[in-house]
């Protein structure tokens, strides 16, 4: 693998962290209270990255602006790849004045179990496997990567803690994390890749 010196912009990304909170923020006000912030924030952080390597200053614009646009596009592009509606549905509903259909909660029956009408067992077993599946492929990455999973998610530790435990910035916490999410879909889903 090529190692590659980071430019001026990639070596200085700890400074641009606000811009991509401030575009969280802009755009958490339009989001249902179950999208995450530290979610939104780690899109963000992955079109900053971007746009730090890709940014070319021959082309005329300033640094802060090409990564506004780039910043707000991965995060919007993140929130439709978790989208479950079609975009012509949301387009439709659009045009009709109405709100688009949003998921409060995933229906569960009487134990709490959630559930689209398939067996307590063929759930369970699924669910089973799925996260043999997830727990195997998070034990393959690499050793901080799995850290910052484990914590994340098993530990529920927020970014910013995480990176206090590892004694790494909340940015390179989230850059970590956005890599990983990145691997374990194409482990998991290789046909996406």
């Amino acid at each position: 693998m090529k190692q590659t010196t980071p430019n001026k912009y990639e070596a200085q990304i700890d400074q641009w962290t606000d811009l991509v909170w401030h575009i969280v923020n802009k755009i958490k006000g339009r989001l249902p209270f179950s999208v995450s912030e530290e979610e939104l924030y780690a899109a963000g952080m992955f079109g900053l990255m971007r746009a730090a390597r890709s940014y070319d200053e021959s082309q005329g614009a300033q640094f802060k602006t090409y990564a506004y646009h780039r910043v707000r596009g991965a995060i919007l592009d993140d929130l439709r790849r978790m989208d479950f509606l079609p975009r012509s549905i949301r387009d439709k509903a659009k045009e009709t004045g109405k709100d688009a259909p949003v998921i409060v909660a995933l229906p569960t029956d009487e134990d709490g179990h959630i559930g689209l009408g398939a067996s307590k067992d063929t759930d369970s077993v699924e669910q089973d496997e799925m996260m043999d599946k997830m727990h195997t492929a998070i034990d393959t990455l690499p050793e901080k990567m799995k850290s910052v999973m484990s914590m994340y998610y098993r530990d529920n530790m927020k970014m910013c803690e995480i990176g206090t435990r590892l004694n790494i910035t909340e940015s390179r916490v989230s850059q970590i994390h956005t890599n990983a999410v990145s691997r374990l879909r194409r482990m998991l889903n290789p046909s996406d890749a």
